[in-house]
């Protein structure tokens, strides 16, 4: 019984014919070298659209840049491409941010930057204020081998470029000037702004610089607002005064020519009248002297008409003598003389 226990029964394993292994061994080959030419199709070849090209580097050193839009080749897994759009316009906010965009059923919502939108103005006089300044900046990439090597952090170079050209600028502006021209804004910062951009190797063009709006702080608005309303009552003021200057004014030079022209014509007739007394007397002296006695007679014969024309007179000659009494009678409604 004991040898019977110890039996080994050996049944061998079987194995497959060969035959078997041959064609998934070949299959997998071509699934692998399908692979690898697919990797190698698309690793060697790239597209570019309209606006975009391609700084292309081996190992690291820039060999070139590719302008052409389309099919393009490069050597797989050597060459490494990086396409920039040097078409499209990006847009840049200063003082505030577009905390949600528009719909077109809902409108954009904002954000102010206080630490941005803060700049002083006017600070070469002694009435320094501060504005609120918000402000857009358009540019796009006109260099992209500067614009991907030479700056770390595009954004926030612009930012800090255009924050030293702001708070530089607007310093030499007035109130009035930034409240009512923002054009003038406009024209100072974008050229600045570009050298600095330039002075930086960027690759940024700056395409508009456009001043959304300027404001006062609330105090400084209130004060400006009452000056204001000060200035038009006194421009009004003046208005009235002009107005009233421009009535007056040729009704009294009109006066005043009368009454000089008037004074004139008097003065004139006063001359001419005493130059003729004047003459009237000198030939009556002349004949005075001539003969004195017929001149006293008809200077009295005159006086005498004179008398009686214009008085009712009663002649008393009762009385021897050589005094003769008049008597004036009066006449209806009236006393006598």
């Amino acid at each position: 019984m004991q040898e019977e226990d110890n039996i080994i029964i050996d049944i061998p394993n079987p194995k497959p014919p060969k035959d078997f292994m041959k064609p998934i061994t070949h299959i997998a080959m071509i699934l692998a070298t399908v692979f690898i030419g697919a990797i190698l199709i698309l690793g060697s070849v790239y597209r570019l659209s309209t606006g975009t090209v391609a700084v292309i580097t081996r190992f690291g050193a820039i060999t070139g840049v590719n302008e052409q839009a389309g099919i393009h080749f490069k050597v797989p897994f050597i060459d490494k491409v990086q396409k920039v759009d040097v078409q499209s316009i990006h847009k840049m906010e200063y003082g505030y941010r577009t905390a949600q965009p528009g719909t077109p059923l809902q409108d954009p919502t904002y954000a102010d930057e206080n630490a941005e939108e803060q700049v002083i103005i006017e600070a070469k006089s002694n009435n320094a204020s501060i504005i609120l300044l918000n402000l857009i900046v358009r540019y796009q990439v006109n260099d992209p081998i500067n614009y991907l090597y030479e700056v770390d952090d595009i954004e926030g170079t612009m930012r800090l470029a255009l924050e030293d050209v702001i708070r530089n600028t607007l310093p030499s502006f007035s109130i009035n000037e930034a409240l009512q021209n923002k054009e003038l804004i406009d024209e100072a910062i974008l050229p600045k702004f570009q050298r600095k951009l330039d002075k930086y190797n960027t690759g940024i063009k700056i395409v508009q610089v456009t001043t959304q709006n300027v404001s006062l702080l609330p105090a400084v608005e209130e004060t400006r607002q009452k000056v204001e309303e000060s200035n038009q009552y006194k421009q009004g003021r003046e208005e009235e005064a002009q107005k009233y200057a421009n009535t007056v004014l040729p009704t009294a030079k009109a006066e005043a020519t009368k009454l000089y022209e008037d004074a004139k014509g008097y003065s004139a007739e006063v001359i001419a009248n005493a130059n003729a007394d004047v003459a009237e007397f000198e030939a009556l002296y002349s004949q005075y002297v001539k003969n004195p006695e017929i001149v006293k007679e008809k200077y009295y014969l005159d006086a005498m008409q004179e008398i009686l024309k214009n008085n009712k007179l009663v002649i008393d000659q009762t009385q021897d003598n050589n005094l003769l009494k008049f008597y004036n009678i009066p006449t209806e409604g009236g006393e006598g003389q």
